[in-house]
């Protein structure tokens, strides 16, 4: 849900490296199966290509592949099926995820690509009737953190302690920079494209952010200024989530539903789906994620996360005591929190 966490545009190129290794693994796997004569196997290989045996020995250790070409000529010769051969290689069968998280110290082209290519995905999927965002959170994610910028760098503060330099530096020298904040604004308006989106929020979330402001201010990361300005920023969110709410949609129209759970959450967890568009995500490290594209891993998340509905209360549209509850409860945590500032 922070950005760095989606991997689109590296996948594809990690994928394409995987199958390609993978099928050439497999190809050596069948010739050795072909060739009854172990001992002069590299000879064979080389009389079939018309290339010297070391050429053959380099592709054998994997410094280089087969060519298609290559492929395709030793299994005329020696009658493998390109078909029974591609149907061996399955990259999901080996790594159905992927995790990639930004170095947020110095945050590189790749990144930005990586990010503006996880926005043209959401781009895409809204233009699809069926597009459905879900999100199990306990923490704030993008459709908030973006539009409320002092948590996501409250985030990226938490990674660099924890991930980064421990010389981290503090809390009000975090900022976007301007290519930053071009694909964050793109990000926010292709969001709200989605047709339907729900957000499960873990009842705590709140209180774990407060933690994390009262362990830095602690550490000295956090200044009595910050202080202030998240105390701020905090109730105008409460009062944004709030209106969203009652109105139980965007203002294209877009259904919104907002759900609180009963239950705690290890971790985060969301899923973009829309036609053919299938991405699952589990977060990690805090402005990370584990991600993958596979159908089935996605069918599994959105099953559990169905089934978490049903131990959560829905506080948007006309569940109007529960909504009111839960949002006062939410205030006076906060008013609490900083009450021990005061003074």
């Amino acid at each position: 849900m922070l950005f760095g966490l989606f991997v689109i545009h590296l996948m594809k190129n990690f994928d394409m490296l995987h199958l390609e290794r993978e099928l050439h693994e497999k190809f050596i796997e069948v010739m050795k199966e072909k060739i009854a004569d172990k001992s002069n196997f590299a000879a064979i290989i080389a009389e079939i290509l018309s290339i010297k045996k070391e050429a053959v020995y380099r592709r054998l250790r994997g410094d280089v592949y087969f060519t298609f070409a290559e492929i395709v000529t030793v299994s005329r010769r020696l009658d493998i099926s390109l078909d029974n051969l591609a149907g061996m290689v399955s990259f999901y069968r080996s790594r159905p995820f992927n995790l990639h998280v930004q170095d947020y110290n110095n945050i590189s082209d790749i990144d930005h690509k990586m990010t503006a290519d996880y926005i043209e995905c959401i781009r895409i999927a809204g233009d699809m009737p069926s597009s459905e965002f879900g999100f199990a959170t306990s923490i704030i994610p993008l459709h908030f953190s973006l539009y409320h910028e002092i948590f996501y760098y409250l985030y990226i503060l938490k990674w660099m302690y924890q991930c980064g330099d421990r010389n981290v530096k503090p809390f009000s020298e975090i900022k976007f920079n301007e290519r930053q904040k071009k694909l964050n604004a793109q990000y926010l308006h292709e969001a709200i494209r989605i047709k339907y989106t729900y957000f499960i929020w873990d009842d705590n979330f709140l209180r774990y952010m407060l933690n994390d402001i009262l362990y830095f201010y602690s550490v000295r990361l956090i200044s009595d200024i910050d202080i202030m300005l998240f105390k701020k920023e905090i109730m105008y969110f409460l009062e944004r989530m709030e209106k969203l709410a009652v109105k139980g949609a965007y203002d294209n129209g877009n259904r919104v539903d907002i759900f609180v759970s009963s239950l705690n959450f290890e971790t985060t967890y969301y899923y973009l789906v829309a036609d053919y568009i299938h991405v699952s995500m589990i977060s990690a490290y805090c402005v990370g994620a584990v991600t993958s594209q596979e159908k089935i891993v996605c069918d599994q998340m959105k099953t559990y996360m169905q089934a978490l509905k049903r131990t959560s209360t829905l506080i948007s549209r006309s569940a109007e005591k529960e909504r009111i509850f839960f949002f006062d409860r939410q205030r006076e945590t906060v008013k609490e929190f900083f009450n021990r500032f005061d003074g």
